[in-house]
């Protein structure tokens, strides 16, 4: 029979079987193949496996002792970059004869540390004036310009160094590493070791 149809027959028949074909493949075809216009698969297209195989990560914590005039003095576990008032509220506030003006509530935490709320006046008690030995060591991490002047040989320029020093790079994690502040050297700070502390 194919034999007999003519050029013209095979042609128009040869089309018709191919449009047929193509009309089957074009149905058959699955809906997610189509790509919308510009070609692109926008991103919420994906499912969530495909969006994201991570997990979001925990916060650092670190981990503080408060003690003194406080509701519920203890050791507390806070996000990295805590603030003083923060541990406060976590320990449920502070007690009524406190004394808040002697901390600064707004100073970040950092791991490992103690931290001592007062009541009034018990700041204060036995404090050296600027110049003297002090009583009791001094926290080079948390104490001001004036507490670090009670050491000896800490003047007010190599006092404000220490707290820009610590500001820059972070609280010292070694009482050594106060000779990285200019102007502190061996010297120094075998003078001041036994009256430092970083806790």
């Amino acid at each position: 029979m194919w034999g007999e149809l003519g050029i013209r027959e095979k042609v128009l028949l040869l089309l018709f079987v191919l449009l047929l074909l193509g009309g089957v493949l074009w149905k058959a075809a699955p809906a997610v193949l189509s790509v919308p216009p510009g070609g692109i698969i926008e991103e919420s297209a994906l499912s969530p496996a495909e969006q994201t195989d991570g997990v979001d990560d925990e916060p650092e914590m670190i981990t503080v002792h408060l003690v003194g005039a406080v509701q519920k003095a203890g050791v507390y576990d806070l996000p990295a970059g805590s603030r003083v008032y923060e541990l406060l509220e976590a320990a449920g506030g502070a007690v009524a004869d406190a004394d808040l003006e002697s901390v600064n509530l707004a100073r970040p935490l950092y791991d490992g540390e103690q931290v001592i709320i007062y009541t009034e006046g018990e700041a204060t008690d036995g404090a050296a004036p600027p110049g003297e030995p002090s009583a009791q060591k001094v926290n080079i991490n948390k104490a001001t310009v004036e507490e670090l002047q009670t050491l000896p040989a800490i003047g007010e320029v190599r006092a404000r160094g220490i707290i820009d020093h610590r500001n820059e790079y972070g609280p010292f994690t070694d009482i050594e590493e106060i000779m990285d502040v200019s102007g502190i050297g061996p010297g120094i700070f075998n003078q001041i070791k036994d009256q430092i502390t970083i806790y």
